[in-house]
């Protein structure tokens, strides 16, 4: 049901776009709680379907990456 309103209302490279933006997030001057927070929009956004234990890396990785 989410899906259908979803693929109507939203340009055809969100999903994409979510992924980049995701792929390209770091901490940089942004606080833990920020970037935890915005992680975890993006990969809501993104509807992202991978195993928690690889998020829960991708997370840990992009937090301590310099």
């Amino acid at each position: 049901m989410k899906s259908k309103p979803k693929a109507q209302f939203l340009p055809s490279a969100y999903v994409q776009d979510c992924y980049a933006q995701l792929h390209h997030l770091h901490k940089g001057k942004l606080s833990v709680e920020e970037y935890t927070h915005e992680f975890e929009k993006l990969v809501i956004n993104g509807d992202l379907q991978e195993p928690e234990e690889e998020t829960i890396v991708r997370h840990l990785g992009d937090l301590y990456r310099r």
